[in-house]
C-alpha cells in the first residue's frame, strides 16, 4: 500500500540537488501548483470512464513524483496504470480516491 511508502524523501532531494534549499522549494511548490490541475484532470477523466486518458495522466504524474522523490504518490499512479492495463473501471475509480488522499498527504508534506 503506498501509504506504508515515505511522502516525500526530502535527503533524495537534497542529495540531487547539493542541498540548496531553496531551489527544493522551489521545485516542490512548482510541482504542487502544476500537478493539482493533472490530479483534477485525473479525477475527471476516471468519472467519465476515460481509461487511456487516466492512464497517461496518471503516467505522467507518477514521473514527476519520481523526480521530487515522492513514493506514495509515484506508487499510487502505479497502481493506477494497472487497474487501466485490466480495464477495471471500479478499481480505477477507487484507486484515483486514493491517489488523491496521498496527493493531499504529500501538499502537507511539501508545506512543512
Amino acid at each position: 500500500m503506498s501509504s506504508e511508502l515515505p511522502v516525500l524523501d526530502r535527503s533524495v532531494l537534497r542529495s540531487s540537488l547539493g542541498d540548496d534549499q531553496q531551489l527544493i522549494e522551489e521545485i516542490l511548490e512548482l510541482f504542487q501548483t502544476t500537478t493539482s490541475d493533472i490530479i483534477e484532470s485525473l479525477e475527471k477523466a476516471a468519472y467519465e470512464g476515460d481509461l487511456e486518458t487516466v492512464r497517461k495522466t496518471a503516467h505522467s504524474i507518477k514521473g514527476s513524483a519520481a523526480n521530487i522523490s515522492a513514493k506514495a504518490m509515484q506508487e499510487s499512479m502505479k497502481d493506477i496504470e494497472a487497474a487501466c492495463a485490466k480495464e477495471d473501471r471500479e478499481a480505477v475509480s477507487e484507486r484515483v480516491r486514493d491517489s488523491i488522499r496521498e496527493y493531499n498527504r504529500l501538499k502537507l508534506e511539501i508545506g512543512r
